[in-house]
């Protein structure tokens, strides 16, 4: 048989809750320079749309963020200990009118490979079994989202190397890779995210089992395959645009205006779901009332605009 699980010490369950009540849920405001690496389209154009629900993060895994901060901030010491200059951190990547974002760990000067060069940097810490891949094959093979952030990164910057330094969670050992900046790369990445941010509806799933990656443990799960109804927001609305032209702008055209974040999040009376977002057919639309009635895959009639709380 089994053994009887033992229970959590009431300490440990405090310092979990702890982290938990302290840590605050932020909406990415485009599509994230850490996700542009994945495999999945769909999966980046439900974040860009807020498509799911905020992600519930235990305790545990809080503290697991926490302690790869701490690393980062010994990474760095690493490298000033052996007259590395490190700066620049936590610039900012703004990429497509601010609606593809994200942060570098730095830059450095005086990396002993190549000691004139600037290098964009990225540190990562790992467990055992993960470094092992990393060491055997290379970023770009086992880590392709760490490959998209460094060459991102050193596109946005105009650079053409980037350090790629991780550790060992298990025994503190330290990977260094020089990576390359590939342009076609870079391109490719950025022309899909253009698509992407410009689609009204999601693009095809790459795969139909769920029961396997990417999909086993994807966050948007629910939407893409259990016919979940998509969080509501001005992202998921029929009547909000991505503008090319700012800074991450969102428009309605139902009440035209920019839409700030606050509002976004918020949505409005009008809220009309994109039609592709909902789990069924649609029937009848009706203009003058501002609802579009479907059928949902359960068979139920559901008319949104008539029955949004129902629905959500």
């Amino acid at each position: 048989m089994a053994p009887i699980p033992q229970p959590t010490a009431r300490t440990v369950r405090a310092i979990y809750h702890a982290y938990e009540a302290a840590n605050e849920h932020f909406d990415s405001l485009g599509i994230s320079v850490g996700e542009i690496g994945g495999e999945c389209d769909r999966a980046l154009y439900y974040a860009l749309r807020w498509a799911s629900r905020p992600e519930e993060i235990i305790g545990r895994k809080l503290s697991i963020f926490r302690t790869g901060d701490r690393w980062e901030e010994v990474l760095v010491s690493d490298l000033e200990r052996i007259g590395v200059e490190v700066y620049d951190q936590q610039d900012r990547i703004r990429l497509l009118d601010g609606h593809v974002r994200g942060k570098i760990d730095g830059k450095a000067i005086g990396i002993p490979e190549a000691p004139k060069t600037e290098h964009l940097c990225e540190f990562k810490s790992s467990n055992d079994k993960s470094f092992k891949e990393i060491v055997k094959l290379g970023c770009k093979v086992a880590k392709p989202l760490h490959y998209g952030q460094c060459q991102i990164g050193m596109h946005y910057f105009g650079l053409s190397r980037c350090l790629y330094l991780v550790v060992n969670k298990n025994d503190d050992e330290r990977y260094a890779e020089r990576i390359e900046y590939d342009a076609e790369y870079c391109m490719r990445q950025l022309a899909r995210c253009e698509r992407i941010i410009t689609a009204d509806e999601p693009p095809v799933r790459i795969c139909e089992n769920t029961n396997m990656p990417p999909c086993l443990f994807c966050k948007h799960k629910a939407v893409c395959h259990e016919d979940a109804f998509p969080r509501v927001s001005c992202r998921t609305c029929l009547h909000s645009t991505p503008e090319m032209g700012g800074d991450g702008h969102w428009s309605c055209a139902r009440w035209s205006k920019p839409l700030s974040v606050d509002e976004q999040k918020a949505a409005c009376p009008a809220h009309l779901h994109l039609p592709s977002m909902v789990p069924g057919a649609l029937i009848e639309t009706n203009e003058e009332a501002e609802t579009i009635t479907y059928q949902l895959n359960n068979g139920k009639i559901w008319i949104d605009g008539g029955q949004r709380d129902e629905a959500a």
